[in-house]
């Protein structure tokens, strides 16, 4: 699987183990931008992207001339002999549903500041979806994206096919937490006995993301005895620190709203941090979520910080606007980002 595709001027292809260097400065370009948005910080350290340079060259003999290893994707891209550009992908099923389309994730693209305007982001995307096809041996792929509310490519992503489809937004985990003056809900950590009420929540969360034009997860599907079953082995399961299942529950006690806390250490080039994801936001389709969402945010909040998370991204929602978006910044959130999406 070369890959290869040339476009005005402009070859994809996979990764020599020479341009290890050239590459992790395109990293290190990448990651100062993400910062100057706002972003996680990346590291000034030269030795990182030395040891960045040496991993990315051995990972390129290791595919010898192939862009793909596993699910992971990895293609630059060559003007006038050298590499002006490069895109990672992430190639994966979400869900059990034959029918749900393979996502190919967006990762890490970055077009050197000389050699933008010539074509060559849209030929690494062109290129990365090439690959995503052979991968899914005629299947559907879902091309997706994240995209930093400040960062100037959304007209990029709209310009060839993308189209957002989910929205994130941004809390500290630290200081106070914005108060709705209203308790009817108390938020908890799951238990099995949980499994059945977060089941028969679920196909609300799958409808609203197939209305919103997410076509990543499963449809809607009726809840059985084994899906309820794996979910509570899924929730049986010992503690684990970087993961855990939220419910909001009202005053008797009944489960109205699910999420899914994450809390996952950053790899290098990032500055040593751990990052917060609360999502998955399933609600009991009757009710205004905001005061089911403030008791999830309250308590996502209070884990992630003490699992060393300066922020929580609140993820999976709607669009700015909607009830679920409104409740996010009710609870105290900011603008954080949108998944773009694109079939392949």
């Amino acid at each position: 699987m070369a890959a290869v595709r040339a476009r005005e001027g402009i070859a994809v292809r996979a990764a020599n183990p020479d341009e290890g260097r050239t590459i992790a400065g395109l990293w290190r370009e990448l990651w100062d931008a993400h910062e100057a948005w706002g972003g996680y910080a990346g590291t000034r350290d030269a030795r990182v992207y030395d040891q960045l340079a040496h991993r990315l060259a051995e990972d390129a003999r290791v595919r010898g001339g192939q862009p793909v290893l596993g699910r992971h994707v990895h293609l630059v891209a060559v003007a006038e002999g050298g590499v002006v550009g490069q895109v990672e992908g992430w190639f994966e099923r979400h869900g059990v549903d034959d029918a749900t389309p393979f996502t190919c994730e967006v990762r890490s693209l970055i077009v050197s500041s000389r050699a933008r305007t010539r074509g060559a982001g849209r030929a690494l995307l062109h290129g990365l979806a090439d690959v995503a096809r052979q991968l899914s041996r005629g299947g559907a792929v879902v091309m997706a994206a994240e995209v930093l509310e400040p960062n100037p490519a959304h007209a990029f992503y709209a310009n060839v096919g993308y189209a957002p489809v989910s929205w994130t937004t941004r809390v500290s985990t630290d200081g106070p937490t914005a108060d709705l003056g209203q308790e009817a809900f108390v938020a908890r950590v799951a238990t099995p006995n949980d499994a059945l009420p977060i089941a028969l929540l679920d196909p609300a969360l799958a409808a609203r993301r197939r209305a919103q034009g997410d076509l990543r997860f499963d449809r809607p599907r009726a809840v059985d005895a084994t899906f309820v079953g794996a979910l509570a082995a899924h929730l049986a399961r010992p503690v684990a620190h970087d993961q855990s299942e939220l419910v909001a529950v009202d005053a008797s006690g009944v489960v109205r709203a699910s999420a899914s806390l994450t809390v996952m250490s950053l790899d290098p080039p990032f500055l040593p941090a751990r990052r917060g994801l609360l999502g998955r936001f399933a609600m009991d389709p009757a009710l205004d979520p905001r005061p089911l969402v403030a008791p999830l945010v309250r308590l996502g909040r209070r884990l992630a910080h003490l699992r060393g998370a300066a922020t929580l991204e609140l993820t999976d929602l709607d669009a700015p606007g909607g009830p679920l978006y409104a409740a996010a910044l009710a609870a105290g959130a900011v603008p954080w980002s949108r998944i773009t999406t694109r079939m392949a």
